[in-house]
């Protein structure tokens, strides 16, 4: 698998881990001989504020933002945040979304339906993915913090990486209880099935 440029936005809430996400990301591609850029906006010192990232990688790159419209795969680590990103996903439809179906609702603020929420996704890809990524930290791996490392193995199958790969960067990353949890949530991630398309959440 080759790659000259591969964009990918990630959103979600200050305090989610957003910025580990795409260090160890963009750390195991660089150790497997590509160029990587990353880039962050909005409110990072907000716990809880909207958080944007963004991770490009390829033989060929050029600014570390992408253009409205061109990106490959977006990620939510928040269902709703999904919301803020859709317009950086390709016209055609390709983008690939993941979406985490773990939601942060905020008393007093309302919170997009299913019903509206279905109908945006579908409107802008025909590659949506919900990955229960928190609920299977919180039950699976007894630890919710590892969440986004969940979400890490299931976008495995999309990316020019083997599991090894990435169990390597988290080894570098964590030690002791911290590392054994990580572990077992990449491969928790990595051994979902591919269409969770139909997740009822």
């Amino acid at each position: 698998m080759t790659f000259d440029s591969y964009t990918i936005v990630i959103t979600g809430l200050g305090g989610q881990g957003l910025i580990s996400l795409i260090q160890i990301l963009g750390n195991t591609l660089m150790t497997n001989g590509y160029k990587v850029i990353t880039a962050e906006t909005h409110g990072l010192s907000q716990r809880g504020g909207r958080v944007t990232c963004f991770l490009r990688f390829g033989n060929r790159l050029s600014a570390p933002i992408p253009m409205i419209g061109s990106t490959d795969m977006i990620i939510a680590t928040e269902k709703s945040c999904i919301l803020d990103v859709l317009k950086y996903a390709k016209p055609n439809k390709s983008t690939k979304l993941i979406i985490s179906t773990d939601e942060k609702k905020i008393i007093n603020e309302d919170y997009p339906s299913e019903k509206y929420l279905l109908s945006v996704l579908h409107e802008n890809s025909d590659n949506i993915y919900f990955v229960p990524a928190t609920e299977i930290a919180e039950n699976l791996v007894k630890n919710q913090k590892a969440a986004n490392t969940v979400i890490m193995g299931y976008i495995l199958r999309f990316l020019p990486l083997r599991e090894e790969d990435l169990e390597e960067s988290l080894k570098r990353q964590f030690s002791g209880e911290n590392l054994d949890i990580n572990l077992k949530a990449l491969k928790e991630g990595h051994k979902l099935q591919l269409d969770l398309k139909l997740y009822n959440f």
